[in-house]
């Protein structure tokens, strides 16, 4: 279970994250929705410990402490950014030696994401597209409980998007729960999601896929 408790985060005189709750009890996926500068991103990174909170409180499995919890969580951050020089053979090979981990999972992940070719290839030539594979491949490393993905459709091409699509329905088979942010409603092809809208940093509304005026009523909240 994740919970998330009045969390706040402000930049200088902005306030980003305003007094954010939630709690995701139940394994499945959670799509966060709303406009550039709505919190999305800040709120992922402050679950993660990616950066600290002015105030509130995460807790994962009832664990507060980032430092214990970390291990459970897979990060797919927005953008993806690491030492350009480094190739992605190298970019794994750090992964492996951080996580303790075979070469079989990480020859999984590059296989399912289509990654070969790129191994020798430093960082700053691959594309907007390959970074993105990249970045959820190492999000999937070491078997992760909790997936956080920031705007994850971004760059992919249709083929990527179908990979994504089914890896989200397979993993929450598997008991995972998933935080997905993006602004891509139509790419999203998972048959039950719970969506939660972000404005100002807030959250204004929840609404289940189910429903079919959902996308309408996310709409009419982000204006």
């Amino acid at each position: 279970m994740i919970s998330i408790h009045n969390l706040s985060k402000r930049f200088g005189s902005q306030m980003v994250v305003n007094n954010f709750s939630f709690e995701a009890e139940k394994p499945g996926l959670y799509v966060f929705v709303g406009a550039n500068g709505s919190g999305k991103s800040t709120l992922f990174n402050l679950i993660s410990g990616l950066i600290l909170m002015d105030k509130g409180q995460v807790s994962l499995d009832v664990i507060t402490d980032v430092d214990r919890f970390r291990s459970k969580v897979g990060i797919s951050t927005e953008p993806f950014v690491t030492d350009p020089s480094l190739t992605v053979n190298e970019i794994f090979a750090i992964c492996r030696r951080i996580k303790k981990i075979p070469d079989a999972e990480i020859s999984n992940w590059i296989d399912f994401w289509e990654l070969n070719d790129t191994l020798h290839k430093p960082f700053k030539a691959l594309s907007t597209g390959m970074k993105k594979r990249l970045s959820l491949a190492l999000s999937l490393i070491g078997n992760p409980t909790y997936l956080l993905w920031d705007e994850p459709f971004n760059g992919l091409d249709p083929i990527g998007i179908e990979l994504l699509n089914q890896l989200a329905i397979d993993l929450v088979d598997l008991g995972k729960t998933i935080f997905l942010s993006t602004h891509l409603l139509g790419e999203i092809t998972f048959p039950k999601i719970q969506f939660l809208v972000m404005k100002d940093g807030e959250l204004v509304g929840e609404f289940i896929a189910g429903d079919q005026s959902y996308k309408d009523k996310i709409i009419n909240l982000l204006k």
